[in-house]
């Protein structure tokens, strides 16, 4: 499909489309398209710290936390 296709065949399905809620999705991808999310700095340590901790195998399966805290889980 060429681009010019995908443009005509997405138009045609907005332009049959009745859900508010799916528009107002669409617009909002649309219009936040192009943001960049910028990491706040109070967040960059514990960011560079997880990595850190990924490269040194320092981390936990779904299996290990279930093992630890199964007594929780059961209740």
């Amino acid at each position: 499909m060429t681009l010019i296709e995908l443009k005509k065949s997405i138009h045609l399905k907005v332009d049959n489309l009745d859900d508010q809620d799916y528009l107002d999705m669409l617009n909002t991808m649309l219009y936040n398209k192009d943001e960049v999310f910028i990491i706040p700095e109070n967040m960059k340590e514990g960011i560079k710290q997880g990595a850190e901790d990924i490269r040194n195998g320092d981390v936990y399966t779904m299996e290990d936390f279930e093992r630890k805290y199964e007594k929780w889980l059961k209740e």
